[in-house]
């Protein structure tokens, strides 16, 4: 902890030769004086302790040595040093020359500070890490029954009729399966990149005109078999545009955002690309319907696990990890990743190189 911030060149003072008596108020009031000649040259700091160990009548005669510190000293040694000098305030002393004073209490709040906010901190990972096992337990829970059910339903189907609710439910079981792996891989991906280990990029030329048609048939097929009356579009009057990056973290980022504004949309979904004026960066937005959302918890929508916990009546199932690992993979791509909230509309905006 850097001592320098806790330096003040405010003080209470006192001269030489001043009487005791007429100081004692004062001393009692600030619970120490520094003590300066007419030059404003420091001679030391004098106590309440002085006073009863030395009780003359004019300040010099009752002025005792004490500790100083210096820039070297770290906030133990200090503390140590008022523990020892039992003194309210420390001169500090570089090569001799008189910097200013530390002040016990100033120090002793900071750190009570420091340790509350710690405290709340700690509280709010625990809460989070206890929202996100819950909510971990639900999405992997929901896919797994989905598909070890309808696979009780095959055993039980009439041979007969097999054929024909075949591909409607081989369809579920597929998107159970899916769910479930993307749920596994955000998080092992996640933790990796928080460990900065195991995750490389593999650049291509990519079609921007092929992955936004493979996003928007799979939500669009998602949104009906969810029963989301969304409508998904994609808006450019040019989709034939080629961009050299790692598809497979593209095509993920982008599926985290559209699917995180289907979540929360009940009309539409747009989303899209802008070249920039020298067409050396691409920015991806996705934009829906949303009430306007502060700009702290902005800045929050990115932190791992904290999530909207309700979805208008309903509860959001998400565990929020999706932006975070949005924002990661797009920092990976040497991008970087922005959100606009204003009026009834929610807008994020990716923007990676060419």
């Amino acid at each position: 902890m850097d001592l320098k911030k806790y330096i003040s060149d405010t003080y209470p003072t006192v001269g030489l030769f001043e009487g005791i008596n007429s100081i004692e108020s004062k001393l009692l009031k600030h619970r120490y004086l520094v003590v300066v000649d007419d030059d404003k040259k420091f001679h030391g700091i004098l106590t309440p302790c002085d006073l009863i160990e030395r009780p003359h009548k004019i300040v010099i005669d009752c002025i005792t040595k004490k500790e100083s510190v210096t820039f070297n000293d770290t906030i133990h040694t200090v503390l140590d040093k008022f523990r020892a000098t039992q003194c309210f305030a420390l001169a500090v002393i570089n090569e001799n020359n008189f910097l200013g004073v530390i002040e016990k209490n100033q120090i002793l709040s900071d750190l009570e500070y420091k340790i509350n906010d710690l405290y709340d901190k700690s509280l709010i990972s625990q809460k989070a890490k206890t929202y996100f096992l819950n909510n971990l337990s639900h999405e992997i829970r929901t896919p797994l029954n989905g598909i070890l059910g309808f696979i009780d339903i095959i055993a039980e189907l009439d041979t007969n009729n097999f054929e024909i609710q075949s591909e409607q439910i081989s369809n579920i079981i597929k998107k159970s399966a899916d769910q479930f792996l993307l749920v596994m891989n955000d998080l092992i991906e996640l933790s990796l990149l928080h460990a900065g280990d195991g995750i490389s990029i593999v650049k291509e030329k990519i079609n921007i005109e092929k992955v936004f048609n493979e996003l928007n048939d799979y939500f669009n097929e998602l949104a009906l078999l969810q029963n989301k009356r969304v409508t998904i579009i994609y808006s450019n009057p040019d989709c034939s545009q080629d961009i050299f990056s790692d598809v497979k973290k593209l095509k993920q980022i982008l599926y985290h955002l559209i699917d995180n504004a289907i979540k929360f949309s009940e009309d539409k979904v747009i989303y899209g690309y802008e070249l920039s004026i020298d067409k050396k960066n691409i920015e991806f937005f996705v934009k829906n319907e949303s009430p306007e959302i502060s700009e702290e918890n902005r800045f929050k929508l990115f932190d791992v696990f904290y999530k909207q916990e309700n979805i208008g009546n309903n509860i959001n199932p998400g565990l929020g990890i999706g932006l975070p690992l949005v924002k990661k993979l797009t920092e990976m791509l040497g991008g970087h990743i922005n959100v606009e909230s204003k009026h009834n509309e929610i807008t994020f905006f990716v923007n990676i190189p060419i």
